[in-house]
């Protein structure tokens, strides 16, 4: 929804009017609770600086993002609050309110009375210095800052259910060890055991069961492994 555009009512309230701006609010509205709140003189001046600015976007509720110095037109928000280098003359800084439409169009909305043109976008001529980003629509922001949001869920049909249940790799079992039968291995080895002989004049030659120790030496045992494993706060504006 485009901005309203409002006219500051003298030389120090462009940051009141830049409030009302992006509050959707009335200059006068506005006025009224700075007066309230912030201890703004009821006759003026209406100088308002970084401290008083973010108090009363918090009071009309609007979010805002950390200030920043401004790098590019192209990078900058939707929607910011912006403030131009400061007037020698005055020594003050200028706000004025950077909008950028849904069909791309970027411009400035100027509080100033004085200005034919309160729609700008001479670039080259503002001098734009810092912005305060106005978070809108699906933006949020913490105490630091603005951050994204986390991405919706997406819901998995019963038939992508089973397609990824196809494709999930079957779950490794663990071999078994098998365990030494020590005791049929005694029992094979007494059975295979060569029958007493008779003495003679010359001695029988006998073979050997092979130990256990023998059976099981070069059998090698399965091993698994595991791979292990950056404000420019206080600044006056008018």
């Amino acid at each position: 929804m485009p901005i309203k555009h409002v006219t500051q009512a003298n030389l120090t309230d462009c940051g009141l009017a830049c409030v009302a701006m992006v509050a959707g609010k009335s200059l006068d509205t506005v006025l009224r609770v700075a007066v309230k709140e912030c201890g703004y003189p009821k006759d003026g001046p209406h100088t308002t600086t970084d401290e008083n600015l973010f108090k009363l976007l918090d009071h009309f509720g609007i979010k805002y993002g950390k200030k920043q110095k401004v790098k590019t037109v192209e990078a900058l928000p939707p929607l910011a609050i912006m403030e131009t280098r400061k007037m020698p003359s005055t020594g003050n800084s200028h706000l004025v309110v950077f909008e950028r439409t849904a069909e791309g169009d970027e411009h400035a909305l100027d509080p100033g009375w004085w200005l034919k043109q309160q729609v700008r976008s001479d670039w080259n001529r503002i001098k734009l210095d810092t912005f305060i980003p106005i978070l809108t629509g699906n933006d949020s922001v913490g105490k630091k800052g603005s951050k994204t949001a986390k991405p919706p869920a997406t819901a998995v049909t019963s038939g992508e259910a089973e397609v990824v249940a196809a494709e999930k790799p079957a779950k490794a079992t663990k071999p078994k060890n098998p365990a030494p039968k020590t005791a049929k291995a005694i029992s094979s080895v007494k059975r295979k055991a060569p029958p007493a002989t008779i003495a003679t004049a010359e001695p029988v030659a006998t073979t050997t069961a092979p130990s256990l120790t023998d059976e099981w030496a070069d059998t090698g045992m399965p091993t698994y492994t595991t791979d292990t494993a950056t404000s420019e706060g206080g600044t006056d504006a008018a």
